[in-house]
């Protein structure tokens, strides 16, 4: 027993010891056949042999009926068809995806659904309930109006109007929203690199086009000029505190320097990831760096995501067949956040945090706050490393943000904001950020503005939040109900501060579109209030995107229990099955806007809303014109749009509408239950009758309290941000038009 306890230990002191850049790739054997099960594994983190990711094929949906969904039944796969209503299969002629991930936008040239209860054409969840697993991410469009959905569970593929294609099972749960990534990217590391500066007397004969059998133009018998090496494992170099290269580091070999004697001595790598030039002995040469074979990939269209287990992936769009897994490091904090391609590199974030360090200026003794500490760029041909970077705080909602040039940029949980050029993974900036605070909100970036926006919590006040005296910022120094945060805008070229604003409540998400009220003035769209805590209210506040200046105030709902919609139902549920308990998203999902300036948005009490300008409306403000209510709450990132076609998630289920422009203003509510498992109804099974519906943004109905409730709140029950009563709650009923105008 002594001996496997020593040994176990032992195992477990070398997965730490593991180099950040130490990744391991697995690949799919080319034998393989059938449902693509691959047999291959690892051990991740120490939590066992996980398998690779499973894909089963739905070849014969065409002519198996049963896959088909009949009107108000569900059939075996977990649709319900709500109406006979057949969406166009549409091909887009330019090769670009509808919706290909959860932020980044060239254009919407898309409608949305106007009456959200009279679109709804049909809708999926777990076929075993509707509580089963939980959706991860937006819905996501393809160039022919095929719809992915990521979950818990699984990712599928649905054609347009609900047939499924295939189901890929991941190697663990998924950690962040999946996106697509076209095909035709190539591996641009070693093609798009600029080598300028360089002296000819330092290149070989052979590199100046003489003949290749001359004794100056071998480095070794591995490596010659224009090389590209990566390091190896155990190979790290270090001089007088600084870090030369690091494990997984790629170069290539720009030149050699010749020693007193007139020889070829020394090789000069360039690095990809921070650009500079090293000069290394030949003799070590094949001691610390492996050859990096030269290549040109097309790529096939595909889905990249990533896995709590460590593991990111690539599937392809066709055949759900997994192309590559990288093992990128032990574990990966989710559910949140999203990972994202261009250009051939997959940029995702990894490595969970697991000690107190992570935490700065927090005492914090356990690593109780899920975050990730590093962002890597990772091959799309093969999944291999191209470039990591350390983040100064760790991140929680981290998506990334095409910017300008080769740029790609995203916030830590502190809201300071990065921009990389995800080609190198060098850094081109580093800004802002409040020390000690948490937010739940990812940054946002408008191109025509050139500004990228940070969303983020002003420092904590209390005394025991203090980050500079001992013992630091206690566990109990919390974003809370009342908590104010800030918007900041940030030239996305520079990383300059262009303006800043304060608000009431913490901010939840944002974004920058064309609205209709007024006709089509730009406005950057931010929602704010604390998610899943009893009392907590909410607002939405219109912007002026150059400066800041507030231009309408919406109040919304506020949340009633300590949970968000359909998270308390559920729990008991997806414990049994083996899965988070709680979907707990944001209070409010990202805000989209549709081709006519209607704004679409769902919240944590489980209402779809449509905001927009009745056109006989005089108003400039917007107004509401149309809601769903689903008893459950919307994930951060829910909505997507293609031709003919709008997608949503909520933290059950997937709706999807058809979208035409002659429906009437109107405002409607369905129960949870008109679309939840009923016998011979909608959905089979008879489960909605034995689930408790409570209300949840109604101000008349009292929270359930008693001694026999298991229930209680996660959050701590100390707050020093809310001095005195309940005042700070907001608990009073709010009208829905108090609104501002300019």
């Amino acid at each position: 027993m002594q001996l496997a306890t020593i040994v176990a230990s032992v195992h477990l002191l070398v997965l730490k010891m593991l180099g950040t850049g130490a990744i391991e790739v697995r690949r799919p054997s080319s034998s393989q056949g059938g449902s693509s099960l691959l047999e291959y594994g690892s051990d991740a983190g120490g939590q066992g042999r996980v398998f690779g990711g499973v894909t089963s094929h739905f070849t014969q949906t065409a002519d198996d009926k049963s896959y088909w969904a009949a009107v108000g039944m569900k059939n075996k796969v977990g649709v319900t068809r709500y109406q006979n209503y057949e969406l166009r299969h549409i091909k887009r002629s330019d090769g670009k995806f509808f919706w290909a991930d959860s932020a980044n936008r060239e254009d919407i040239n898309f409608t949305g659904a106007k009456d959200l209860t009279a679109s709804v054409t049909w809708g999926w969840h777990h076929p075993s309930g509707v509580y089963n697993t939980i959706p991860v991410g937006s819905p996501l469009l393809d160039d022919q109006n095929n719809i992915y959905i990521g979950a818990d569970d699984a990712i599928r593929k649905f054609d347009v109007n609900g047939v499924i294609k295939w189901s890929y099972a991941p190697r663990g749960q998924l950690a962040a929203a999946p996106s697509l990534c076209p095909a035709g990217a190539r591996r641009l590391a070693t093609s798009d690199m600029s080598f300028g500066g360089q002296e000819d007397m330092v290149r070989p004969d052979w590199a100046k086009g003489n003949n290749e059998s001359s004794t100056s133009s071998q480095l070794t018998r591995d490596f010659r000029v224009g090389d590209m090496v990566k390091v190896k494992p155990g190979a790290s170099y270090w001089v007088d505190g600084r870090e030369l290269f690091r494990v997984g580091d790629e170069g290539m070999i720009s030149g050699v320097v010749p020693d007193e004697q007139g020889k070829d001595s020394k090789a000069v790598i360039l690095w990809t990831r921070s650009g500079d030039k090293t000069v290394m002995q030949l003799h070590l040469m094949a001691k610390r760096f492996s050859h990096v074979e030269k290549r040109d990939t097309t790529l096939p269209a595909m889905l990249v995501g990533s896995t709590t287990s460590g593991y990111v992936f690539a599937i392809d769009l066709d055949s759900g067949d997994e192309l590559w897994a990288t093992w990128a490091s032990n574990e990966i904090a989710g559910v949140k956040g999203s990972v994202a391609c261009k250009g051939g590199i997959v940029v995702v974030a990894t490595d969970r945090c697991t000690d107190r360090y992570c935490y700065r200026y927090r005492n914090q003794t356990n690593p109780l706050t899920p975050g990730n500490q590093w962002v890597r760029g990772l091959s799309a041909a093969d999944g291999s490393s191209v470039w990591q970077y350390k983040t100064f705080q760790p991140m929680w909602s981290m998506i990334p943000l095409w910017g300008p040039g080769t740029s790609v940029m995203f916030q830590d949980w502190e809201g300071r904001v990065y921009s990389l050029n995800y080609l190198t993974g060098a850094e081109i900036f580093k800004v802002g950020g409040d020390i000690g605070t948490h937010t739940n909100a990812a940054a946002v970036y408008s191109p025509g503005h050139n500004t990228v926006i940070a969303l983020g919590v002003k420092h904590y006040t209390n005394g025991r939040c203090n980050p500079y005296p001992a013992p630091g910022i206690l566990p109990s120094c919390w974003t809370w109900p009342g908590t104010r945060g800030f918007v900041r805008a940030y030239n996305a070229s520079s990383g300059r501060k262009v303006w800043e604003l304060e608000t009431p409540e913490p901010p939840a998400s944002a974004s920058i579109s064309a609205l209709n009220s007024p006709s089509f003035h730009t406005r950057l769209v931010v929602t704010m209030g604390h998610n899943c805590y009893l009392g907590a209210s909410s607002q939405i506040w219109g912007l002026d995107p150059n400066n800041g200046h507030t231009r309408w105030i919406k109040e919304g709902p506020t949340l009633w229990t300590g949970f968000c919609a359909g998270d308390k139902e559920g729990a008991d549920i997806r414990r049994a099955m083996g899965g988070r308990e709680k979907c707990h998203p944001n209070s409010w999902s990202m805000p989209v806007a549709d081709s006519t300036g209607d704004l679409y948005i769902g919240n944590q009490v489980g209402e779809l809303m449509r905001y927009g300008l009745d056109p006989h409306s005089t108003s400039t403000r917007p107004e509401l014109l149309s809601t769903l209510t689903t008893g459950v709450a919307f994930q951060d990132a829910a909505i997507a749009f293609g031709t003919g076609v709008m997608a949503v998630t909520t933290c059950t289920s997937l709706i999807v509408f058809h979208t035409m422009d002659d429906w009437q203003k109107s405002t409607w509510s369905v129960s949870h239950s008109d679309y939840s498992p009923i016998s011979d109804k909608v959905h089979g099974e008879d489960l909605s009758h034995e689930i408790s519906e409570e209300s949840h943004g109604s101000i008349a109905v009292t929270p359930k309290v008693d001694s026999d409730d298991i229930w209680s709140n996660d959050e701590p029950v100390y707050d020093p941000n809310i001095d005195g009563g309940s005042s700070a709650y907001h608990r009073q009923a709010k009208e829905q038009d108090n609104a501002l105008s300019y």
